[in-house]
């Protein structure tokens, strides 16, 4: 139990610790340096993803199935595939789209190169240190990648001379995180799984590179990796998308503005994955609560209090400029903009909430809310972009995120209505049992 305990803390820390430090690297930047490379900077850093995730097949999920396991020991392969495809095409595309100027140029074309293909072997080696219980690891790895952005802008800061090597220096910090992890990886796989796991399959094998017969596992395995890869390459892909989107519509500076606003929604999404993790095995109880509660009064008080804690919220971020505002114009409209970048991020944070229970009840109605969040985000925030500028981008994240919730509230209070059976009578201590079982 305490072991579990340590993992689920440490799990959090590695989801929260990378970005608090983009959201910290992020506000340094758009305070100390040039608005439109920084912007281009991070139009480029996006399409980096995107093109990692385009070819990320989910090596750690297809492990997980017991047919795979039984197969081979590792599936490394398939991040060699995935390093191939994000530098092919993120050297190409990416190299084409910085000479007509969409993004900010490297000094060293060799980074273009290095940076996918380190991070591209990153992904087995991700899941597998979760496999072997390295969490520890996984955390002090997030925790150098994070402090290493806040350090490369205090460099330039001091030194603005460096300025134009801003984007090698990203490129260059992600290419170190593959490779510390690639590293964590090996070592671990020297020192073998956990004696008490049986998540490992002895019968697989010892892999080899040059005999295993790739064209029968594919064969056998093809639906699994085609579902896995689509998940990667569609959910996870269309996050970074956005930002190359507002970059290219209203400009390289509200670019960089609208990338400090999604450190923020990152931040809120990264702590509501840790927390659903945590209240996974309370979940059933935490929603018999919700069904007894008067739900007009619930709803009420709920929404007071959220725009309350908004407005101070947002009052507060305009008082110590957070984010370089200044330029939107009035005062009322910089008190606009931050209620409206906090308010996507409570939307955010309780999706990712809701969003595991979702998926352990009814994983198609999650493929559902999944396409429609990342669908109705890109839709909207392209639309009101054009129309309406950054804050019409802001808005387009919140009406998607007021969708996603709505529909992930009712699937899981009909989820909860079915699997619960009997509710208890309202003067039963509903909420002290469930708080009870989250302390034990």
């Amino acid at each position: 139990m305490a072991d579990m305990k340590r993992d689920v803390v440490y799990i959090m820390l590695a989801s929260a610790l990378p970005a608090f430090g983009n959201f910290v690297a992020v506000a340094l930047a758009l305070r100390f340096l040039d608005a439109a490379w920084l912007g281009k900077s991070y139009a480029l850093m996006a399409f980096f993803f995107v093109a990692i995730d385009l070819f990320n097949f989910g090596s750690p999920r297809i492990f997980t199935i017991e047919k795979v396991r039984s197969q081979v020991s590792t599936l490394i392969f398939l991040d060699c595939l995935s390093a191939i495809g994000s530098t092919v095409v993120f050297a190409t595309v990416g190299t084409l789209l910085a000479r007509y100027g969409l993004f900010a140029p490297t000094q060293l074309w060799i980074v273009m190169v290095l940076a996918p293909a380190c991070y591209g072997l990153s992904h087995f080696s991700l899941g597998i240190l979760r496999f072997y219980g390295r969490s520890g690891t996984i955390c002090a790895i997030s925790t150098v990648s994070a402090l290493s952005r806040v350090l490369i802008l205090v460099l330039l800061i001091k030194r603005r001379s460096l300025d134009v090597y801003l984007p090698d220096l990203l490129l260059l910090v992600e290419a170190f995180y593959g490779v510390m992890l690639l590293v964590a990886y090996l070592h671990s796989l020297g020192r073998g799984a956990p004696h008490d796991s049986d998540f490992f399959h002895p019968e697989a094998g010892k892999f080899s590179f040059r005999t295993f017969n790739y064209k029968a596992f594919f064969v056998q395995n093809h639906k699994e990796i085609l579902g896995s890869w689509y998940g990667n390459a569609i959910f996870s892909g269309a996050k970074h998308i956005d930002i190359m989107i507002v970059t290219f519509v209203i400009g390289p500076a509200a670019g960089s503005l609208y990338r400090g606003v999604k450190s923020v929604h990152n931040l809120a999404f990264n702590c509501g994955q840790g927390v659903a993790l945590v209240l996974s095995g309370g979940f059933k109880r935490l929603m018999a609560a919700l069904l007894i509660l008067p739900r007009g009064r619930t709803v009420a008080a709920t929404m007071a209090f959220i725009v309350a804690l908004l407005s101070v919220a947002s009052w507060f971020a305009c008082r110590i400029q957070l984010f370089p505002i200044a330029a939107l114009g009035s005062y009322a409209v910089q008190f606009e903009f931050m209620f409206i970048a906090f308010l996507g991020a409570v939307l955010i944070f309780a999706c990712r909430v809701l969003s595991l229970l979702v998926f352990s009840t009814n994983r198609k109605s999650f493929v559902v809310v999944s396409t429609l969040d990342v669908g109705a985000s890109l839709l909207f925030v392209s639309a009101f972009s054009y129309g309406l500028g950054l804050i019409g981008a802001l808005t387009g994240i919140v009406i998607a995120g007021a969708l996603v919730l709505t529909l992930s509230l009712i699937i899981s209070i009909r989820a909860a209505s079915r699997s619960l059976g009997t509710i208890q009578p309202p003067d039963t201590p509903v909420i002290g049992n469930w708080r009870g079982s989250l302390q034990e």
